[in-house]
């Protein structure tokens, strides 16, 4: 009896164990359940199986010991979640303003403008827009269109936008051979992220860190992965990239990347918010950041109008030759709004089982919020027609110590851009940089034109710029709305 009875234990030993001959299956449960819950969830779960087994053998010792287990697994698993938070920390440099000065960015058209135009410029194709990134390396916005159908069939095609900081886009098809048929969140044979658990099966990937590019004609995806490391304190620590070849249908896998090698972020976004969120332990012990909260700083927006609020930390941006990274400014845990940090991640280069370079810079001249710079540069240029037609300012980044850069405009398109300085001060800009005034100025007229003027005091359009034009135009929209108020 007992010979037919472990036969038919084994068959189905075999066949509750037959999924983990899947490789992203094995991922899932050995990386994601065993590695990634650590020590405090390995007690947890045989803390009850053995408080069940000794509950139903009636052996109320053995049932004691599980039940014992699994408690102590609680505060096991909050000090190895503070530990891991902590390590991340401990990664990021921290700098004074006087020991190295926030670097100088190059400029971009804001993210969100980007992805609303993306679905502007996608003719042609049947798919669904996925994801967009800004790829700083070639100062260009790309967005991955899936395509249509059962079990998720691949990407259809990439559409490469290049946005002027102000205006719109222009957009190229960058498109995916038919057989071509990988995708992150695809099913079966159609899954990216299943090819990648065959190369190695503790790589983590994730859709929200994919991206791609246009290589001569050639769509490639590119997928930042990181590995865990540390059992009893689990975390994650860049591990290379994932390239999938978007005509050849191939994958390869490189563990290190030097800058200028990618035009995109080496180092997944994920992995820089969850750098982000661990500087909550900044300068403070476990009661004081997360009992008392009164330590620490953070990257998350404080104000429902926040301009930032769609796109508020990790802007990509250029900082130096063929480097790039992400910045995300810091206040203070506590009510206060103002700007006092920014958190540099360089993205262009990683390097597999190293921890990602990271620097927080404390600034020399803080800033307000986004939501009250906002207000001040509508005060400022309250005289901007477009403001009555639904212009807003809709993103603030860093460009550099004492340096922002804003973008105003409407949802599909930027007018303007405006410079706020250390001192307060601001200077609204043309496209090619040109200034039109700055905060300091007085009101434009009419007549402070130097070109266009007529003998008899009136100005003929026909010899003015586009900008000198705009300018006369808002000049006399303030007038003849002020006439009217007083009439």
């Amino acid at each position: 009896m007992k010979k037919p009875l472990a036969i038919v234990g084994a068959v189905l030993l075999a066949v509750l164990a037959s999924p983990l001959l899947d490789p992203l299956t094995r991922a899932r449960v050995f990386t994601g359940f065993f590695f990634g819950g650590g020590l405090a969830l390995t007690l947890l779960v045989a803390g009850i199986l053995v408080a069940v087994i000794g509950f139903f053998a009636s052996k109320r010792r053995i049932a004691g010991l599980g039940v014992l287990a699994a408690i102590i697994a609680v505060p096991l698993a909050l000090a190895a979640s503070w530990n891991a938070n902590v390590h991340l920390r401990d990664t990021v440099a921290v700098v004074s303003a006087e020991e190295e000065l926030l670097p100088e960015t190059g400029l971009r058209a804001p993210y969100l403008v980007a992805e609303r135009q993306a679905s502007s410029n996608s003719s042609g194709t049947v798919g669904d827009i996925a994801g967009t990134t800004y790829l700083a390396g070639k100062n260009v916005y790309s967005t991955l269109v899936e395509r249509r159908g059962w079990l998720g069939p691949g990407y259809e095609t990439m559409i490469v936008q290049k946005l002027a900081l102000t205006g719109q886009a222009t957009g190229e098809r960058c498109d995916f051979a038919p057989h071509a048929n990988k995708r992150m969140n695809g099913i079966f044979g159609n899954s990216l992220t299943r090819a990648i658990a065959r190369i190695d099966t503790g790589l983590i990937a994730k859709d929200v860190d994919t991206w791609g590019y246009c290589d001569n004609g050639i769509p490639k995806i590119v997928v930042p992965v990181t590995k865990l490391e540390n059992w009893l304190a689990p975390s994650d620590v860049p591990a290379g990239v994932i390239i999938y070849d978007g005509s050849t249908d191939q994958l390869e896998y490189r563990p290190e990347v030097a800058s200028g090698q990618l035009p995109g972020p080496a180092v997944s976004i994920s992995q820089s918010r969850r750098i982000n969120a661990s500087l909550a332990t900044l300068n403070g012990g476990w009661w004081s950041t997360n009992i008392l909260k009164s330590t620490g700083i953070t990257d998350e927006p404080k104000d429902e109008d926040d301009t930032n609020l769609g796109s508020h930390s990790n802007f990509s941006l250029n900082h130096g030759e063929a480097k790039f990274g992400f910045f995300s400014p810091f206040t203070s845990r506590a009510s206060s709004r103002t700007i006092d940090h920014v958190a540099v991640l360089d993205s262009s280069q990683v390097t597999a089982g190293t921890s990602a370079s990271a620097k927080l810079y404390s600034l020399r001249s803080p800033r307000q919020s986004n939501a009250a710079t906002a207000d001040k540069i509508k005060a400022d240029y309250s005289s901007l027609s477009d403001w009555a037609t639904g212009m807003a300012v809709m993103e603030i980044v860093p460009g550099g110590e004492g340096v922002w850069h804003a973008s105003i405009g409407q949802k599909q398109n930027v007018n303007y851009r405006v410079q706020l300085n250390a001192d307060g001060s601001s200077c609204l800009l043309t496209a090619t940089g040109n200034k039109l005034r700055c905060s300091t100025d007085a009101e434009p007229a009419p007549g402070d034109l130097p070109e266009g003027g007529l003998g008899n005091g009136t100005v003929d359009p026909s010899g003015l710029t586009n900008d000198q034009l705009k300018t006369l135009h808002e000049a006399i929209v303030k007038e003849l709305h002020e006439r009217i108020t007083d009439q």
